[in-house]
């Protein structure tokens, strides 16, 4: 991207960021690590807890264990569901969504079998959402935007909004870094016209990715470091 579509993106993030609290607030601190213990995701619970994020998202055996802290706690639970290549047969997710939802997790964020095309992704879709508004609840697709032309990817993001998700998010993180701006605008094209909204995750580590993924059009951030985003979140200084 030239320096001028730059500054035009983090022109617009500064009309949606005014300070820490709003970025916070659009902040989906993610714990996904192999590693992680219950105790970590604890810690980040009583973390979203103090500095406002949207939610916590974690593997739904680590929803099931931290749910009560966090009900107690106010914080809001995500659980990935088929994650992280959407390759877990449809009764396998099913069985993964009611798991979190039983405990309480009030968002999923799915990886749709993606390879299988767009009329199975929006059944599957169907299905996990069905299932979450059973139980109050909303689903991001995960659709990894980097990997596709612009004729699949709209076709991706027309089956999720047929199926009925909320919401579209760039990618799990794992195989692409779809935390770009490039990457966060060119999926904010094709799903605002149908009413979706957009997870921007990948590679976001710090304040100024984050504003530049918000500008590029995400209303959620998803990053496993929110901390550092927020500790190195500058508005109006160097370089912006």
């Amino acid at each position: 991207m030239s320096r001028i579509e730059v500054a035009r993106i983090l022109e617009a993030a500064l009309k949606r960021v005014s300070g820490r609290e709003d970025l916070a607030s659009m902040i989906d601190a993610t714990i996904l690590s192999p590693t992680a213990t219950e105790s970590d995701v604890e810690r980040l619970v009583e973390e979203a807890a103090n500095e406002g994020y949207a939610c916590v998202v974690t593997t739904p055996l680590h929803v099931v264990s931290v749910a009560r802290r966090a009900e107690g706690l106010g914080v809001n639970l995500c659980s990935v569901v088929g994650f992280p290549l959407g390759s877990h047969p449809l009764e396998a997710k099913l069985a993964e969504a009611r798991a979190a939802l039983e405990a309480g997790a009030s968002e999923l964020d799915l990886v749709p079998a993606l390879w299988r095309g767009v009329g199975y992704v929006e059944e599957e879709v169907k299905a996990v959402v069905e299932v979450a508004r059973e139980a109050g609840a909303r689903v991001k697709v995960i659709v990894e935007a980097q990997l596709w032309d612009d004729e699949r990817l709209r076709g991706l993001v027309e089956a999720a909004a047929r199926a009925g998700a909320w919401m579209v998010k760039t990618s799990t993180g794992v195989y692409t870094k779809g935390g770009d701006p490039y990457t966060v605008s060119r999926l904010y094209r094709v799903a605002e016209p149908y009413g979706l909204h957009v997870k921007a995750s990948g590679g976001i580590r710090t304040g100024l990715d984050a504003l530049l993924a918000v500008g590029a059009g995400a209303s959620r951030v998803g990053t496993s470091t929110p901390g550092k985003v927020l500790a190195t979140l500058s508005l109006g200084g160097p370089g912006l």
